[in-house]
């Protein structure tokens, strides 16, 4: 379907609703309606499940969820908008000085100031979540031509709609909808309390959770890989040419390394004398930090010769040996998903991050030393660590001592 520029209005397929002839609660009911979407260049098919224990409240449901579409018709869209389409500013604005931040700040002024503030501020990943969220702000505010509302002008039936719109137009979950909120309510307390005219704090946080509440989410327990999961893997790895990927998976097993951001980072000088330096430019937080070698690694390492290249080399590259270029974003997990479907494992939740599960629920199988586990997964403190096993379902307490009860 080609898209015609010059219309003012973009394709969009009316919500219907689908559910059973026969009314049947126990089955799927939903709402399902087309938004063109700009990356795909079609119109793409979006849903929103309805929920309720009644065929009364279904209904209902649905009939808030139309009222919600409706508005939306021939302006809703996703991916990012090409710049011939992109209205043109009414008004060149000034450049913005920090120091005066007033209810008259406009939104996306405010988002650059922010931005430049939490790209400083926080680690890498905490700063793409926030960069995210603020960016599906930018992005419902243009789609309701709104882009130059200031602070003061965003009001709390803004930041529902745009919380509503996460769900019915960009199709994002529960969870993900939620973080979002999250992320959006702290921007705006960042200004508030910036504000020295006191203005925005009287008038208080559009996204503050006295006035939205969360979705409910599923909560996904972290899933690790029992011995015998264990034993298919290696032997799936080693049947299909996967050991590259066996190799990663042993380093991640024993450093409780994260796969993506420290891992995959891991440098050659960072692998030192019965240590591995884990910095901070790729920990989770921004404090650098160390892990112990244990001895089944450190024969891996010297197999590996790893010491014996230049310190400024990826441990990890395409070539399978240490070189100047880290390994490519997908380029074990793409291994890993064909590894767990020939183990029947596909949806289960056993990803890449589960080495880093299954070693942590090792090391403490192995050891019941709670202080080594919390250093070995750089925990800030014992309580994180004994929610953190407590979430693997490991049970803490020594399984005899209960038996010991004495008899009444």
């Amino acid at each position: 379907m080609k898209l015609d520029i010059s219309e003012e209005r973009l394709p969009w397929k009316e919500p219907k609703l689908s559910k059973p002839a026969d009314n049947d609660l126990t089955k799927q009911w939903c709402v399902v309606y087309g938004v063109w979407d700009f990356s795909k260049n079609k119109l793409v098919r979006r849903r929103v499940v309805l929920v309720g224990p009644t065929v009364a409240e279904r209904l209902a449901h649905a009939d808030v969820v139309f009222s919600e579409l409706k508005p939306l018709a021939g302006t809703a869209y996703l991916g990012e908008k090409p710049i011939e389409l992109r209205k043109p500013k009414v008004e060149k604005i000034a450049p913005v000085d920090q120091a005066v931040v007033s209810p008259s700040l406009r939104v996306h002024q405010a988002v650059k100031l922010y931005l430049e503030y939490t790209k400083k501020a926080l680690a890498p990943n905490s700063f793409k979540s926030y960069r995210s969220a603020l960016l599906a702000l930018e992005t419902y505010l243009e789609r309701h031509r709104r882009g130059s509302m200031t602070l003061g002008q965003f009001e709390t039936a803004d930041a529902i709609e745009f919380l509503n719109e996460l769900i019915t137009v960009v199709g994002l979950s529960n969870r993900t909808r939620n973080n979002i909120k999250g992320h959006v309510g702290t921007f705006f307390f960042y200004f508030i309390n910036l504000d020295r005219s006191k203005k925005l704090k009287k008038q208080g946080n559009p996204f503050h959770d006295n006035e939205i509440g969360k979705l409910p989410q599923v909560q996904n327990k972290h899933q690790s890989y029992s011995l015998t999961q264990q034993s298919e893997y290696r032997e799936v790895c080693l049947a299909t040419g996967n050991e590259y990927l066996l190799t990663f998976c042993r380093w991640m097993y024993y450093t409780l390394m994260r796969p993506h951001e420290e891992l995959r980072r891991l440098r050659v000088r960072d692998v030192r004398t019965k240590l591995i330096y884990v910095t901070g430019d790729t920990a989770k937080t921004n404090d650098g930090d160390f892990v112990d070698i244990p001895l089944p690694l450190e024969l891996m390492i010297q197999q590996q010769k790893i010491r014996e290249y230049p310190g400024h080399y990826y441990v990890f590259t395409a070539s399978g040996e240490p070189g100047p270029e880290m390994v490519g974003n997908k380029f074990f997990y793409r291994r890993h998903v064909k590894v767990i479907e020939k183990m029947n494992l596909a949806g289960s939740g056993h990803d890449m991050y589960s080495w880093k599960h299954t070693g942590a629920i090792a090391l403490w199988t192995a050891t019941k030393d709670i202080e080594l586990v919390r250093s070995q997964a750089r925990h800030s403190d014992i309580k994180q660590t004994i929610e953190y096993l407590r979430d693997l379902g490991i049970r803490l307490a020594d399984d005899d001592k209960i038996d010991k009860f004495p008899v009444f």
